[in-house]
Formats: structure tokens, sequence, C-alpha cells
């Protein structure tokens, strides 16, 4: 075998070795998930859609809020997933302005992420697949707990 070929599978082995191990994404969460809701008071549709992302152990979250009278957005975010082995790490970015990490589990068709830090918010989600849809509960962390702020079940 010449040196290069070598060299060349040496390489793409350490740069495959700690996807390994990676699970894919969990499939079942692609799709168009929509809902009437409640954004603060103001009646809306909540619009949550699950995809693929570029590598097998990435998941994508494109989530919108519109106003349910004339469409008009709230908020919009976008959250990407990388789910291995059950531990989840990732990003959120939101129509704020706010780029947040986040961290997690994935286990029985329940994504569970904390996002956000200390100097700004720390907040929970949590996304429960079940045979009715999709749900998903939002909540704050407060000086007297977490506080839910958002609770909405879609269907597809």
């Amino acid at each position: 075998m010449p040196r290069w070929t070598f060299f060349l599978l040496a390489t793409s082995a350490l740069i495959a070795a700690p996807y390994a191990n990676a699970n894919p994404e969990p499939a079942t969460f692609h799709g168009d998930w929509r809902s009437p809701c409640d954004a603060w008071g103001t009646p809306a549709i909540c619009a949550s859609s699950w995809r693929a992302g570029i590598h097998p152990s990435h998941l994508v979250q494109d989530y919108s809020i519109v106003t349910a009278a004339d469409g008009a957005q709230i908020f919009a975010g976008r959250g990407l997933y990388r789910i291995v082995d059950g531990k989840v790490d990732g990003i959120w970015e939101d129509s704020r302005g706010q780029i947040l990490p986040l961290a997690g589990t994935y286990k029985d068709n329940t994504l569970k992420v904390v996002w956000g830090d200390a100097s700004n918010e720390i907040g929970r989600s949590i996304y429960t697949l079940g045979d009715d849809g999709l749900r998903a509960i939002d909540s704050v962390l407060t000086e007297d707990g977490w506080r839910p702020f958002m609770t909405i079940d879609y269907a597809r």
C-alpha cells in the first residue's frame, strides 16, 4: 500500500473516531408541527419544524410564533442539537438576538435541554413525542425554581 494511501486512511479514521458510536439523531421528530397557542396573552400559531442536520448526529429545529390574526412574527428561533449516546449539546439562536449554548439528554422519545447561562438567563425545554403528537414545555429558572412560560401540544 502506498504511503499516501495509508496516511489518508489513518487520517480518516482519526477524524471519524469521535462519531463512531454516534447514534443517528431521532428521525421521529422530523416533520412540521403546528398548534394554536397563547403567546404571552396574544392568540397565536406556534410552529416547530424538525429535520436532519449535516451530520447523522445533528437534529435541527426551526421554531416560530406568529399572531393568529394576521400572521405577524412574534418570535422565531433555531436549535442545532448534537445527539450522541443519549447526550445532547448544541446551540440556540433566536429573533431576540440571542445565541445560547444548550445541553441535555435524549431518551425514550424525550429531548430535554437546558439553555443559556447564568449571566443572562437559564431555561429548559422538554420535547416529548407521544401517540397524540409532540408536547413542548418551556420554562425559565427563577429564584423560586423552574417557572413554565409556554406549553404547546403540537399535531403534524
